[in-house]
């Protein structure tokens, strides 16, 4: 009974956790969305890289937490948030909509989903939570 008691308390701290870094990388996103740029520089290529990787992170971070079924639902969520950053940085001074950026989000959303179909049990083991 303790042994069970123990395993729920540490599938608990790794599920707050993961929501934890979640809200954290919701807020990073949407900061770094509506802030203005700091640097004049032309940074396309690694703009979209960062774009990629931060909305592949997203998604993956959001996937451990949810169910599987959810997927195409969170998805959806994710991409819709990030046409609305894009709307809200034609706002912000210095800033501009880019259709491209919502692509390269879409892109890392895409493969947020492909690395959790491969690798979601392995991850959640890493975590000690149990697969469901």
């Amino acid at each position: 009974m303790k042994e069970f008691q123990q395993l729920k308390k540490e599938k608990n701290c790794a599920m707050n956790l993961l929501k934890i870094s979640l809200a954290l990388v919701i807020l990073g996103i949407t900061l770094l969305s509506l802030m203005s740029p700091t640097s004049s520089a032309n940074v396309q290529l690694n703009d979209k890289i960062g774009h990629f990787i931060a909305y592949s992170v997203l998604m993956i971070n959001l996937g451990l937490i949810i169910k599987p079924k959810h997927y195409l639902v969170a998805a959806l969520s994710v991409i819709v948030y990030s046409c609305l950053m894009e709307f809200f940085q034609g706002f912000v001074p210095g800033r501009t909509v880019s259709l491209m950026d919502v692509v390269a989000n879409s892109i890392g959303v895409g493969i947020g989903i492909s690395v959790l179909l491969l690798f979601r049990q392995r991850i959640l083991k890493i975590f000690r939570i149990s697969v469901s």
